[in-house]
Order: structure tokens, then sequence, then C-alpha cells
């Protein structure tokens, strides 16, 4: 059953793609994550030609937060003023599940169009 987030990202593919992987990048994290360094992640690990526009990063965020995804808290750091870091609720952990499986469906088929050869695990 397709949710309103669903159709966002099935609306939108690029936002929706940016909205996965700054999920993704917050769960695999083992404790609360700021935004700087879900950017730098993000960055390091974008294909040759790809970018992370780090602008549109912190209003996806409060976004996100909005609409129940992760929660932010503010950390104490010893460099500066307490840093805003966020973890993913569990509504935020079903929708990544949901979005991750999309995103996998579409690209088994997008590749088996193209004629890629792994297209069809």
């Amino acid at each position: 059953m397709a949710s309103p987030l669903h159709d966002r990202l099935n609306r939108d593919l690029s936002t929706g793609t940016s909205w996965l992987v700054v999920l993704a990048v917050i769960a695999r994290s083992d404790e609360p994550i700021h935004g700087y360094e879900i950017a730098r992640q993000l960055a390091d690990e974008a294909p040759e030609g790809m970018s992370f526009k780090q602008g549109t990063l912190y209003p996806m965020l409060r976004s996100m937060e909005a609409d129940g995804l992760v929660r932010s808290t503010l950390v104490p750091s010893t460099e500066g003023p307490a840093r805003k870091c966020f973890t993913l609720t569990a509504e935020g952990r079903r929708v990544l599940a949901s979005w991750a499986e999309s995103w996998r469906a579409s690209s088994r088929w997008v590749n088996r169009v193209l004629g890629e050869t792994d297209a069809r695990r």
C-alpha cells in the first residue's frame, strides 16, 4: 500500500533519492550523527560526476523531522557549541526499508530495460 511519503519518492525521483541516501547514512551510524558528517559521508561515497548539494541537507533534515522520520538531539561538543545530531525513528526505519526495496526494484527494472547483464537478479 502506497503512503504519501512513498508517493513523494515516486513523484520526484531526485529528491526521493536524496532522502533515501540521507536516511541510509543516518541508519548505519551507531550513534547520533550531525549534518556535516552526513554530508561528508555522502560526498566521499558519491560516484564520479555526482554530488550531493549540502545546501539542501538541512532543510531536508527539518522536513524529515517534521514527518517523524528522524529525531534530533543537541550533543555537546568540545570544539564549540552543541551540535544538532540525528537518529532514525521507528517510522524512519520502516520508510527506509520500504524505499530501499522500491529503489532495488526500480533499478532492476531500469537495468533490465538498458540491457545490463546483472538485471535478472
